[in-house]
């Protein structure tokens, strides 16, 4: 491996650079990994008062 990138030897025994995708910033293992770190406020489901006019909601 070099600078990041995997080279592989083909059949033809040029080397062709192969570009690993990067790996994952977040593990996240299993169920409720992000519990405690996303706030949703309690008038998440009531639009802004301008939106909601424009849309006829009001």
């Amino acid at each position: 491996m070099t600078d990041g990138r995997l080279v592989v030897i083909s059949r033809a025994g040029e080397p062709v650079p192969q570009v690993l995708p990067p790996p994952p910033k977040v593990l996240r293992a299993g169920r409720g990994s992000l519990r405690g770190r996303i706030r949703i406020p309690a008038n998440f489901d009531d639009p802004p008062a301008t939106i909601a006019e424009a849309f006829g909601v009001r």
